[in-house]
């Protein structure tokens, strides 16, 4: 499986929901988090991470959706050729069928997922490499490294790779001209969205909410039950963590690493284009059976120690938040979560 198509398949790890392998969005009665409601997957939630995916049960597009998404790649395939590159748009049925070979794994329960998946990054990333190429992915390969360089600054514009992961993919914080093909042929179809990304409309209300995020980690409760955490995965052989919060991304540090050696050997460009096979297959190997390990211990451990106590403290937090924001939570609810 391509880089590329990572980003088709909406695998992103960003706020918090029951699907995840040990997110407790919801107390044990089914209650939800306080903050849910008006922010959906914006919010961090009680685990500040999800592994969101388009489920089976999902409507699908609008006809409405699939032209804006149809005009999207026919403006992206005009400027590359203007950009003398050949690009293939792509229609809203070639992304749903990358996106359902997915579906099967996160129909699983969050003890079995992780068992067999682990976190799903390193593990559905890469195990399905038999089905269909995009076409822009085997013109992309048929290039040098200089012309592939030259290919995605021209689709993707000139956003450097380690800032857009630590923006969440809000590609709307660059100029339009800086975006790139796509970046501008989205901001063309999408311009509310394409320029006034969450980031910008609710700035103030998003800096409270992640100083209410660091107030419920560093809650003395919280700090306890994290310590005990600690422990647990010592047990289970993983003490090199010392929080929940680095099990998760020990995986995903492993995995740049892996990208960077695999980039360094070959000069080409791993995080937006390369392909499973451009890894070394021992060491994927070996980092996937890391993923799962660590993810199927960390689920137990937070089971155990951890995701009863943050659950009380978030909620508790939350719902005092909720009271003193409430008016702006409803104008971000109306305007992002429920347009």
């Amino acid at each position: 499986m391509t880089l590329i198509s990572m980003g088709a398949v909406a695998l992103v790890l960003t706020g918090c929901s029951a699907d995840s392998p040990n997110a407790p969005s919801g107390s044990a009665d089914g209650e939800e988090s306080p903050l849910k409601e008006y922010m959906g997957v914006h919010y961090p939630g009680v685990d500040h991470r999800e592994q969101a995916i388009i489920r089976a049960d999902d409507p699908g597009m609008s006809e409405d959706e699939r032209n804006d998404y149809r005009r999207v790649e026919q403006l992206v395939a005009q400027c590359m050729q203007e950009e003398g590159f050949e690009y293939v748009p792509r229609s809203a049925d070639d992304q749903r069928s990358d996106i359902a070979e997915y579906e099967e794994a996160y129909s699983l329960g969050p003890e079995e997922f992780a068992e067999e998946h682990g976190y799903g990054i390193t593990t559905l990333m890469f195990k399905h490499d038999d089905r269909p190429e995009d076409p822009n992915e085997e013109i992309r390969q048929n290039m040098s490294a200089p012309e592939r360089e030259a290919y995605d600054r021209a689709l993707n514009g000139e956003m450097d790779t380690d800032t857009t992961h630590e923006a969440e993919g809000h590609p709307g914080e660059l100029p339009p001209e800086k975006r790139g093909c796509r970046g501008q042929a989205t901001a063309e179809v999408y311009p509310e969205t394409a320029d006034a990304p969450v980031t910008e409309q609710f700035a103030g209300l998003m800096s409270d909410v992640a100083s209410l995020h660091d107030r419920i980690r560093n809650d003395p409760r919280v700090t306890e039950a994290a310590s005990d955490w600690q422990h647990c995965m010592a047990d289970s052989g993983h003490s090199d963590l010392e929080h929940p919060d680095e099990a998760m991304s020990s995986v995903l540090q492993r995995m740049t690493d892996l990208r960077r050696s695999a980039q360094d050997e070959d000069s080409g460009d791993m995080e937006d284009g390369g392909t499973s096979e451009d890894l070394d297959q021992q060491q994927l190997a070996e980092l996937q059976e890391y993923e799962v390990d660590v993810a199927t211990a960390d689920y137990a451990c937070r089971q155990e120690h951890y995701n009863e106590t943050y659950r009380e403290v978030a909620f508790e937090m939350e719902q005092e938040f909720v009271e003193r924001h409430e008016d702006e939570l409803e104008r971000f609810r109306d305007a992002i979560v429920r347009p």
